[in-house]
């Protein structure tokens, strides 16, 4: 038997009385067993399992004695630090619903947030990278900082601040006062009842997480206690977490794929996250190198500068082995040099969706390279949890034909779909958009074109919304994205449907050149005219630099920023045919 499996019978074996249950309760549980062990890894600080436990349980007194009740709405706005999870557990163990939000946003997309979400209690920094979070509050709603009623945002009630500095705002309360002012004793008989007093169930809303928004703005996902816990075990279930496995995090906490990945499913086998507040490759190398973190959970932006950071400064990395990057399509080439230059030896990628509860899709450690460029994955285990109705899993997944609506299993592409206990069930106060969200009989359409193999591993050939409609003709703007990127002088490609006033719809692809290197374009033209029909290739094309296109926050482009640039005309395109 190899490692791995040996790992995977270990956390089975480990888990077989286990039931789903509201996070904070699981957390509870893990930190009475892994005490004194290493949680969160900090270069201020290393928190162990039970100051963590502590934290959060004095917190939930204060929050609870401020008035918070089950249902409520708060929000955080955050970056990696422990914080974060001291008042993510904590809300969550009073009954609060929690919204996080990047810490990137402005003012007038964190009004539509905290309006949209309808949030009463704001955790906040007050400064984050020269923005001043109560200077930009402040000025929408002075009526906060001063107790009363306030005409921007009619549900809210308090802001709390975590200032880094120590520095007081008069009409707030301080993070770290409402921690430090509870007793500890108390806290604990506190939290402990609150399960019963509050009948905080599996299935509650935990969070309203909002998406990323590549295609529209964002929505908010409704997500349940049991959809984080089934998502973080089928993944440490596939990857075979063992105790102590030390995690390097660099992707923020308010987005699924890294609280998931790393807050949540680390605490499943007692393993440690490292976090980066603000990624950077050199740093990012030095914290893997000083705190021995044997596993990265990133995307593949970050993979690459991980590897440019070691070229140009070689570390000792050998304590790393596993990496789990997704988030974007990844070339064989630089899946090679991730290995050979970072030391992986069980690196995997995968598919997954805020609606979905993060990475539901997963390849396997064990598995070939070209692997994980020809498909995202298949359905993560799970477990004991899974569901007879699902093939023992908590998720099952089809593909329907956009236009008839007939579904099928494999052996023909379409859009993606899939039901289960890790598929969300809408989004919050949007009926409109849930309705559209899922078919007739309540599958989720996730917009993704795909295809299932024969060996259950699914390839995304695009996204449905993203085709367009040139003189009749659907065209697919990943099938012209693959051939111009394997054009030997192209990093990355991107293209989308601008309109036109003859043929309804016309191509226009964003290239990155690789570093160096030039491309004329009667060069690209010769070479996609002999690989794809005429009504597929681009009007357009504008040569740009990675750091030009628009991207969220976990690194995937923006296409629909890309659309607006060119009607806006901010950007001068050249005339491909």
């Amino acid at each position: 038997m190899d490692v791995l499996n040996e790992r995977r019978q270990s956390l089975t074996r480990k888990s077989i009385d286990w039931t789903p249950k509201p996070i904070h309760q699981f957390f509870f549980e893990m930190a009475d067993r892994y005490l004194n062990s290493d949680y969160i890894v900090t270069e201020r600080k290393t928190w162990s399992y039970q100051e963590i436990q502590d934290e959060v349980r004095k917190l939930a007194l204060s929050l609870y004695e401020l008035g918070i009740k089950k249902g409520d709405h708060v929000a955080i706005i955050l970056p990696n630090y422990p914080e974060f999870v001291i008042a993510k557990l904590a809300s969550t163990t009073i009954g609060a619903v929690t919204v996080p939000i990047n810490f990137r946003l402005k003012q007038e997309e964190l009004k539509y947030l905290i309006n949209q979400s309808k949030t009463s209690y704001l955790i906040v920094i007050d400064e984050w990278n020269s923005f001043n979070f109560i200077d930009a509050i402040r000025e929408l709603s002075p009526e906060v900082f001063e107790g009363k009623p306030s005409a921007v945002f009619p549900n809210f009630k308090k802001l709390i601040v975590l200032s880094p500095e120590g520095k007081k705002y008069t009409g707030t309360l301080d993070l770290h006062q409402l921690i430090s002012s509870s007793n500890k004793q108390e806290a604990l008989t506190l939290t402990t009842a609150l399960q019963d007093e509050r009948n905080i169930d599996v299935n509650d809303i935990t969070e309203i997480m909002y998406t990323s928004g590549t295609t529209s703005m964002p929505k908010g996902v409704l997500v349940t206690h049991d959809m984080l816990w089934r998502s973080a075990y089928g993944s440490c279930l596939n990857r075979g977490y063992q105790e102590g496995r030390r995690i390097f995090v660099p992707l923020p906490f308010y987005h699924t794929f890294g609280f998931v990945e790393g807050v949540l499913a680390s605490m499943y086998t007692g393993a440690a996250i490292i976090p980066q507040v603000e990624f950077d490759g050199n740093e990012a190398a030095c914290l893997i190198e000083k705190f021995k973190a044997d596993d990265v959970v990133c995307v593949p932006t970050i993979g690459l500068k991980l590897v440019e950071a070691q070229r140009e400064n070689p570390r000792d990395l050998s304590s790393l082995n596993a990496m789990y990057c997704a988030g974007a399509e990844v070339s064989v080439t630089l899946w090679q040099e991730i290995k050979d230059e970072l030391g992986i030896d069980e690196l995997i990628t995968g598919f997954g969706m805020t609606e979905l509860a993060a990475g539901v899709l997963q390849t396997d450690p064990n598995d070939e390279l070209s692997f994980l460029t020809n498909y995202v994955g298949k359905t993560i285990p799970g477990g004991h949890f899974g569901l007879n109705e699902l093939n023992g899993n908590n998720i099952e997944f089809k593909i329907r034909d956009p236009e008839t609506g007939e579904c099928f299993n494999a052996k023909r592409g379409g859009e993606l779909i899939c039901r289960g206990p890790l598929v969300t069930k809408g989004y919050y106060d949007k009926p409109k958009e849930t309705a559209e969200a899922f078919t007739e009989d309540g599958w989720f359409r996730t917009g993704d074109l795909a295809f299932i193999h024969e060996n259950g591993y699914i390839s995304l050939t695009g996204r449905l919304k993203e085709i367009y409609r040139m003189g009749g003709e659907n065209v697919a703007p990943k099938e012209i994205e693959d051939v111009i990127t394997s054009h030997s002088s192209v990093n990355q490609a991107y293209v989308i449907g601008v309109p036109d006033p003859v043929m309804g719809e016309v191509g226009m692809a964003w290239i990155v050149l690789e570093p160096g290197a030039s491309l004329p374009k009667e060069e690209i033209l010769d070479y996609l005219s002999s690989r794809l029909a005429r009504f597929k290739l681009p009007k357009y094309i504008k040569f740009v630099k990675h750091g030009e296109l628009p991207l969220n926050q976990t690194g995937k482009v923006q296409k629909f920023r890309l659309k607006e640039c060119y009607e806006s005309e901010k950007v001068k395109v050249e005339s491909l045919i």
